[in-house]
């Protein structure tokens, strides 16, 4: 095993008291370093109260990692909410990664957001769309309404082949390329968002620029990789909710939250790429006597339907791997036109600001459901280190290992 989780937990453990009650309250007083005062600086929650970030008037530069296998790189938002006092919100963000992925899109109108701080939106190839922006915006309240355009431009996606079948060794990578154009609308009502959009997906196959494996083109065609040489457009609209009943949405220790999407995809320039989608995300979370130890469970399932004579294009279909779902394989390491996946974490709070992680995950992607068998789940296991204020996780390290690999994941926020 890395000795890195075991590094980072003699640090945190030096510079974070005990646990206890007390300990919980992020106000309570002490003598610190200037080391510890930075690091508990960095982990205060009351410090970052309506706080935009580090910005120079309208600009927040910053960096980031628009999908898995991108790398990180720079990336500029430029962000005037309350335009000109007219109430009217403009955000727009520009990103180039060290692997050449590049990430560009623009809101206006009521963009919801959370005081002064940034819109969140999800950028990866993988995210359960629309169900991964729903969930980072269902804790603004109110009415919105506005439209948002995207850019995407990403070299180097992995594709092994369609189907839980597909072997490691037929690893090829395409590019990617695609826009979307919508129209949004979102409400909250108690503890319970809607969302609506409506709007154009245009994307684009091309050659990948991964030297260590040849471009899916050589390897596959129409028949093994629907949408690799017709790339028609696509009209998109959806209908979600997000229920949220969750104790600390970034930081749960008790509850659950719920959510339920249904979209429809229709080919523009025939009917060879048309389907219906259904998601949803469920996630639960029971205390073992406190607050320290937690047992936090999620259930996902995909379900994308095509029409008679109709295929889901491989670059839409639902997948596993990662940085979300089944995080000891590889991005994007399986996929198909259905989808069911389970994660369970065993959470113990040993310190304030640190937690440790059991975790197993398992899952499936099969075409129909007749095809579905249990046992034959894809499954990790691993093992997690959670720096973390009282109500959010802020940067986790899991250690995941699967039938074919070990992985590292270093990522801002909780797992789930």
């Amino acid at each position: 095993m890395s000795r890195t989780p075991l590094v980072l937990v003699a640090v945190l453990a030096v510079l974070s008291p005990p646990y206890s009650a007390a300990a919980e309250d992020p106000s309570t007083p002490g003598h610190r370093g200037l080391i510890s005062r930075r690091f508990h600086s960095f982990l205060d929650d009351n410090a970052e109260v309506g706080a935009p970030g580090f910005h120079v008037g309208p600009l927040h530069p910053g960096l980031m990692i628009p999908s898995s296998g991108a790398g990180p790189g720079p990336m500029l938002h430029l962000w005037t909410p309350d335009l000109g006092g007219s109430g009217l919100d403009f955000h727009a963000s520009a990103a180039y990664s060290i692997y050449g992925y590049q990430y560009y899109d623009a809101q206006f109108g009521l963009v919801p957001h959370e005081g002064e701080r940034l819109p969140r939106t999800d950028r990866g190839t993988s995210a359960l769309f629309p169900l991964s922006d729903l969930e980072k915006s269902s804790a603004v309240s109110g009415f919105h309404i506005y439209v948002s355009a995207r850019h995407r431009d990403y070299p180097r996606e992995d594709f092994y082949g369609v189907g839980a079948s597909s072997l490691k060794a037929n690893r090829t990578d395409y590019r990617l390329k695609d826009d979307f154009f919508e129209g949004v609308i979102q409400a909250k009502i108690s503890r319970l968002t809607f969302m609506g959009r409506a709007g154009l997906v245009k994307p684009s196959i091309h050659s990948g620029t991964d030297s260590r494996f040849p471009n899916m083109n050589l390897s596959f065609n129409e028949q093994t990789a629907p949408g690799l040489t017709a790339t028609p457009d696509f009209l998109h609209v959806s209908a979600a909710a997000w229920l949220e009943l969750r104790d600390q949405p970034a930081n749960p220790h008790r509850g659950l939250s719920l959510g339920i999407a249904v979209s429809r995809f229709n080919d523009r320039h025939a009917n060879a790429y048309q389907f219906s989608r259904v998601v949803v995300d469920a996630r639960e979370y029971f205390p073992l006597g406190s607050h320290r130890h937690v047992i936090a469970l999620r259930q996902v399932a995909f379900f994308d339907r095509p029409d008679a004579g109709s295929h889901v294009p491989f670059y839409l279909q639902p997948s596993f791997g990662g940085s979300s779902i089944l995080r000891g394989y590889g991005s994007t390491r399986f996929r198909d036109d259905k989808l069911l996946a389970l994660a369970a974490e065993y959470r113990f709070g040993l310190h304030r600001n640190l937690q440790l992680a059991l975790i197993y995950e398992a899952g499936e992607v099969f075409p129909t459901l007749n095809d579905f068998r249990i046992n034959q789940l894809q499954h990790s296991y691993g093992v997690g280190v959670r720096l973390k204020s009282l109500r959010r996780v802020r940067l986790r390290l899991d250690l995941l290992r699967s039938p074919e690999r070990t992985r590292l994941d270093l990522k801002l926020g909780p797992s789930f």
